[in-house]
């Protein structure tokens, strides 16, 4: 026998002697033991003793076992209480069904070897401290899941502040206004560029793997041709591509490929696909990437290389978290070992499925994205986006606390035409913005003092819908934009933001309403 002298049972029989019998036993083992002799005794005894273990008789004078131990299970207060009925009569499977279905853990039928009913009661008591152990655990994995979020959080939001800066420097070089730059000094500028971007694209494959692995995401889905996503994709990777001495092809269809998805989301999984892609291609390789319509309707995408290929072993696991070849090529240039893990989770959330294919090492992989068309999509009115900024049209007040953001994004509003002030924190802002003075706030989020949550709930309180206001940040995640709109903000742009983007931005905002609630303005979406 096992002695627990910690544990509590209790012990509920109608039956002086098998009450006595019981009760002796479990005392014997070492247990400290509560009886009753009623439903109703054994319920106000479980809630002022809050025993470990209830043996439980499920014949009993008022009301049955089965009824106490389901009213037990009903009560948060004894709800982690184990049950074991005991019967002295006949147990049929359907008896123990309706007792294991009230919540009991086990069931006994007497006359029943004492040694049976301690072995039996330690075994629930290892199970209960099993679960409770289980339960401890999760309870602290959710809570260092909870900071390791926060520290995502964190890191790409003081990540994204260096990297707008260096972004928008370099992007202000390369405007038609900017002169001087020798042909070496485009170089590199360029160099920077990409680098930048590059930097760009690692962070946001790290925030958004966490996000999607904890199922927080959800896309903005809507009608669009598949074509311009792998335009846009291709248009994106030549640089790097030919940095690389890689040749890039292409064989997409000339019609049309209509499908149901998230046009930034897509793009990131054929992005990925290509920089991997490069990434263990040498010098001199092909790359091709080809699409074609199927019967089933359905379109497949390939990306095709001639590099140094895959053995079996590697194709099982190349879509697992950070996995990545051993090999120095690789290695080289760099990456985080998790840009095919988000290309295999977005696939699949459109409807789609990822694969992998090669002959072995040396011979190149094929990587094949198969998406679901949309039936009988009409085409909508083709159109062509022009975006210009607009030539000295707002009034703007730009709030960053980031002196080298500030300095740089001003500097462009202004050579658009645009008048700008500009505050280094929430008080500032506060005090700067008065009614009517502004027809535009861009606002930085991570603010020291007041949140930028904080500010644009205060101004829209005191200036009503006097701005647009717009969220300027490095906070990019979904329960951010929520957050976002909530507190009053019109537009919500992650940093780095590329100045082509503020300038759309600018030019499609409406004329400011005066006295108008902001709500009853219409929101442009969120980038």
């Amino acid at each position: 026998m096992i002695a627990n002298a910690n544990a509590t049972i209790l012990h509920v029989n109608d039956t002086p002697a098998s009450l006595y019998l019981g009760t002796y036993s479990l005392r014997q083992a070492g247990y400290h033991v509560l009886e009753a002799m009623t439903g109703g005794e054994a319920l106000k005894v479980a809630l002022e003793g809050r025993p470990d273990v209830v043996v439980l008789d499920v014949k009993l004078p008022d009301i049955s076992g089965y009824e106490v131990c389901r009213l037990l299970k009903a009560d948060p207060r004894t709800r982690e209480t184990a049950v074991i009925h005991t019967s002295a009569t006949f147990i049929t499977a359907e008896k123990k069904v309706i007792g294991l279905r009230a919540g009991a853990d086990v069931y006994l039928t007497q006359p029943f070897d004492p040694e049976e009913l301690i072995a039996t009661v330690n075994s629930v008591l290892r199970l209960r401290r099993v679960e409770r152990e289980a339960l401890a655990n999760a309870a602290r994995l959710e809570e260092a899941d909870r900071k390791k979020d926060e520290f995502l959080a964190m890191l790409g939001h003081e990540l994204r502040n260096p990297l707008a800066s260096i972004a928008l420097a370099v992007q202000m070089l390369g405007q038609k206004d900017s002169h001087g730059l020798s042909e070496a000094d485009s170089r590199r500028r360029d160099i920077i560029e990409r680098q930048v971007s590059h930097l760009r694209h690692l962070v946001d494959d790290l925030l958004d793997v966490s996000r999607i692995t904890r199922g927080k995401y959800a896309l903005r889905r809507g009608r669009l041709d598949l074509n311009t996503v792998l335009h846009h994709s291709l248009a994106a990777a030549r640089p790097v591509m030919e940095e690389r001495l890689l040749v890039l092809k292409e064989a997409l269809p000339a019609e049309p490929c209509w499908v149901d998805g998230d046009r930034t989301r897509l793009e990131q999984v054929f992005t990925n696909l290509l920089d991997n892609a490069a990434k263990y291609s040498p010098e001199g390789s092909v790359i091709t990437v080809g699409a074609h319509v199927d019967a089933d309707h359905r379109v497949h995408v390939s990306v095709q290389d001639t590099g140094i290929g895959l053995p079996p072993g590697e194709q099982e696991r190349i879509f697992e978290l950070f996995a990545q070849l051993d090999t120095g090529l690789a290695r080289s240039r760099g990456g985080l070992g998790i840009g095919l893990t988000l290309v295999r989770h977005l696939v699949e959330e459109h409807g789609g499925q990822v694969s992998v294919f090669s002959e072995g090492q040396g011979q190149g992989s094929t990587f094949t994205v198969t998406l679901p068309l949309l039936a009988d999509a009409v085409r909508p009115e083709a159109s062509v986006e022009r975006v210009e900024a607009q030539k000295g049209e707002w009034r703007i007040l730009l709030v960053d606390d980031n002196p080298d953001a500030r300095e740089g994004l001003s500097e462009m509003l202004q050579m658009w035409g645009h008048t700008v002030v500009v505050a280094a924190d929430g008080h500032e802002a506060l005090t700067l913005a008065t009614p009517g003075s502004y027809d535009v706030i861009i606002l930085d989020i991570g603010l020291p003092g007041l949140s930028g949550y904080q500010v644009a709930e205060e101004l829209r309180q005191r200036v009503a819908s006097d701005a647009h206001l717009i969220a300027l940040t490095g906070y990019g995640a979904p329960e951010d934009r929520v957050r976002s709109e909530e507190a009053g903000f019109d537009l919500h742009l992650v940093k780095p933001v590329e100045l082509v983007e503020i300038g759309r931005v600018l030019a499609q905002l409406g004329p400011v309403k005066r006295g108008a609630h902001p709500r009853q303005r219409v929101r442009a979406r969120s980038a």
